[in-house]
């Protein structure tokens, strides 16, 4: 009698148990959901794809924006807290590690509402993408971003690490700052791709034809960056475009403005405020 009594209580003391850490669980995923609300968004992440899919989300899941810049982790630097207070103030930022320019545009075609300006980093634009760009635009089209959609509480943004991350950074150097690269976008990349005029101009006329404009910018890129004075083949390819260009890598040059980074190729924080400010002055 004894022995069948012990067999038969650990069944509903592992279904209470079961209740508890589920219970504890929703408790905690509520209190997190409330104190979220009063903690500064983070602009940066931990890891690149945390940052991809923080940056990815807010421009598929967040308020419409009237400005965004496309391209890759060198315009990924231009933080929007860079131009608060200028006439950029509603500026979102597409660019994402790792990526062709490309991609951005992809992303920017499947928000509903367009926004009034579209800035097209030109960095890596005349190369062909590669599989992490098929990888970010799954994220987009995959289950992920529907539950992302209807449970705000699994986006990047509120995951206690990232916010974590991005208040740390902010208390560390007064302003945000970005993580270590981990090889994206760094070296010369791969060759010209011949698709690459029809295949970006297509976009480019089909998101002017929904409303918006779009205006190149050529940003600095350290090792990458042309000597002074000589021919910039980027520059004279994107062209055939016939778009406006910003060229801050030129203003630079123009105001003597020594210009830093933090790998020989992304902008240091320091820099890539200033050169959101520079944007935020020049563009047509």
């Amino acid at each position: 009698m004894t022995s069948s009594t012990s067999s038969s209580n650990p069944v509903p003391n592992a279904s209470r148990h079961t209740r508890s850490i589920l219970g504890l669980t929703l408790v905690l995923i509520v209190a997190w959901s409330l104190a979220v609300k009063w903690l500064p968004r983070p602009e940066l992440a931990e890891t690149n794809y945390v940052a991809n899919r923080l940056r990815i989300e807010r421009w598929m899941l967040g308020p419409a924006a009237s400005n965004v810049i496309v391209g890759t982790s060198i315009g990924g630097r231009l933080l929007p807290a860079y131009f608060q207070g200028t006439r950029l103030a509603t500026l979102a930022n597409l660019g994402l590690d790792g990526a062709n320019p490309d991609t951005g545009l992809s992303l920017v075609l499947q928000r509903p509402v367009p926004p009034a300006r579209v800035f097209l980093e030109v960095h890596r634009l005349v190369m062909p993408p590669s599989d992490n760009d098929r990888k970010l635009l799954d994220l987009v089209e995959g289950p992920g971003m529907a539950v992302a959609q209807a449970l705000p509480w699994t986006r990047a943004d509120w995951r206690p690490s990232t916010v974590l991350y991005g208040w740390l950074k902010r208390r560390q150097s007064g302003s945000a700052s970005a993580p270590p690269d981990a090889g994206t976008a760094s070296g010369p990349g791969p060759g010209i791709d011949p698709t690459w005029l029809d295949r970006v101009k297509k976009k480019i006329e089909t998101i002017e034809a929904r409303g918006s404009k779009v205006v190149l910018v050529r940003l600095p890129v350290g090792r990458e960056n042309p000597k002074p004075g000589s021919p910039d083949p980027l520059v004279e390819a994107v062209s055939r475009l016939g778009l406006p260009l910003v060229d801050l890598q030129a203003r630079a040059e123009r105001d003597g403005v020594t210009i830093s980074y933090t790998d020989g190729l992304h902008l240091a924080p320091s820099s890539a405020e200033q050169v959101s400010k520079w944007l935020s002055e020049e563009f047509p």
